[in-house]
Formats: C-alpha cells, sequence, structure tokens
C-alpha cells in the first residue's frame, strides 16, 4: 500500500510539474509570436511613452514601446515591448480632397503642431505625455486625406484602435475625422467600401469614448489578405492620424488548452491533499 502511494503522488507531482511547463512554454510562444503594436504618428520631436490610450484602457495593449512613424518604412519597425518585426509601412494620400481613393505614390510626410491655449482640456490631457502634440498629415496645403498601408503581420485575429485629433485651433479640436480600414492581398487603394465609423471629438470629453475620441475595428490576417490598409479623411479637413494600435486576439483553442492545464494542475493540488 505504502509503495502504491507513493507511486500516486509521484505522479501527481509530475503531472503537475508537466502541465506548469507545459503552460510557460505555451505562454512564451503566444508572447513570441504576437505581433502588439503601438503607433505614433508625429515627428521625432513627439515620441510618446505613455499608457493611457484606447487600447490600454480597453486592457488590450500592455506595452510602453510607441513606435515613432513620421515616413514609409521597410525595416526596424518595433512591437510594445521592443522587439523587432517583419512590418513594412507605406503612407498615401487622397487624390482629391475629401476623397477615399488613395496614392500609395503621393510624397507624406509628418508634421508637429502646438497645442493652443483655447483647446479643450480634456481633449488635450487624453494621452498623458501630449500625444496628441503630434500627427501624421500630409505635406503642404490642401484638405487631402491620410492613408497607410502594412504588409507583415502574422497570419490570425487583431482589433485594433485609432485616433485622429487635431487640436491647433478651438475649432479644430472638434473636427470629424471619417475611418476607413480594412484588409485584402494588397494595399486597399478604393476606400469607398470600407467605412467603419467616425471620430467626432466632441468637446467636453476627457476620457476614452468609443465613436467619440476613436474608433475600435478587428481584422483576419491570412494566406491571402495579409495587408491592412487604413484611410483617415475629413469632410472639410486634412487627414489626419495621431495613434494606431494593433493587438493580436489569442486563438481560442490557446484559451481552451490554459483551461485544461489550469484544470490539470487544480486536480492533481487536491488529490496530493
Amino acid at each position: 500500500m505504502t509503495h502504491k502511494l507513493g507511486f500516486v503522488r509521484s505522479t501527481i507531482k509530475h503531472m503537475k510539474q508537466t502541465s506548469l511547463t507545459s503552460l510557460a512554454i505555451l505562454l512564451a510562444a503566444c508572447s513570441a509570436s504576437a505581433e502588439n503594436m503601438l503607433f505614433n504618428f508625429g515627428y521625432t520631436s513627439r515620441i510618446y511613452t505613455g499608457t493611457n490610450s484606447p487600447g490600454h484602457s480597453a486592457g488590450d495593449s500592455s506595452g510602453t514601446n510607441w513606435f515613432n512613424v513620421y515616413q514609409d518604412i521597410n525595416s526596424g519597425v518595433k512591437d510594445e515591448n521592443g522587439n523587432a518585426t517583419d512590418l513594412v509601412l507605406d503612407f498615401g494620400t487622397t487624390t482629391t480632397d475629401f476623397g477615399t481613393t488613395l496614392d500609395f505614390s503621393a510624397s507624406t510626410n509628418s508634421a508637429n503642431y502646438n497645442m493652443s491655449a483655447s483647446v479643450d482640456a480634456g481633449l488635450a490631457t487624453l494621452f498623458d505625455t501630449n500625444l496628441g502634440e503630434g500627427n501624421a498629415v500630409r505635406g503642404g496645403s490642401g484638405s487631402l486625406g491620410i492613408g497607410l498601408s502594412i504588409t507583415g503581420l502574422d497570419a490570425g485575429e487583431y482589433v485594433f484602435y485609432v485616433t485622429a485629433f487635431r487640436g491647433d485651433t478651438a475649432s479644430g479640436a472638434e473636427r470629424d475625422f471619417n475611418i476607413f480600414a480594412g484588409v485584402s492581398s494588397d494595399a486597399i487603394t478604393d476606400f469607398s467600401s470600407y467605412s467603419i465609423g467616425t471620430i467626432t471629438n466632441t468637446a467636453g470629453i476627457s476620457e476614452w469614448t468609443v465613436g467619440d475620441n476613436y474608433i475600435k475595428g478587428s481584422f483576419t490576417i491570412d494566406g491571402v489578405n495579409d495587408t491592412f490598409s487604413l484611410l483617415s479623411n475629413s469632410d472639410s479637413y486634412i487627414g489626419v492620424l495621431t495613434s494606431l494600435e494593433i493587438i493580436a486576439v489569442p486563438e481560442p483553442s490557446v484559451f481552451g488548452l490554459l483551461a485544461g492545464l489550469g484544470s490539470l494542475t487544480l486536480v492533481a493540488t487536491r488529490r496530493r491533499r
């Protein structure tokens, strides 16, 4: 009997150790494969390092490494934890004012602006280190929209959070920005059927509110549709992008495996007691 009891205890201990080891390996694998991106669209003097953002507020974003984007980039993009990725970013502008057709060959660059004292205080302080002071816009004058494409994301499900805020004048702080987004086998150039909503930027809102100061969406990257594209424009203003968070959604099988390993550990612990 003593021999059998010892064997059972040894087996349970081995099961527990195996389940915990498997859990650690699984978590490491998930962390290594997920590409969670935090983009700050602004010139180099406006690199954001805060954690007050729509994605952080929702509990999806966790890192603090915001990648500053102010021009096309083919390499060197890092994720929210500072790890290198294979992403390629390409900017474009609409071919007409307030239009939805994007031209990726057009020259695009970022610009900074200084906050005006007349800007609504709530909008000005949404980001905890003044990310709103930097934004990506088309170089020059006019009212063209701004867009981008991102290629190289791992296959899987994603959610994204986008903000568009222009606050250098009192009227600019309340500008509406129409947001379009989708995936395809190549960069999207015609966004007429990809509308996901409008960011209204209502004055007096000092907390993150979907549809008011940000838009949330989702998309799937697979073997065919592997390019995510985004467009921001206004009915009366130049297109603006302030921030973009792209967060990988864990697969349901991962949740199931985690639950299974947790149950296995619990059962082993109870049997040992």
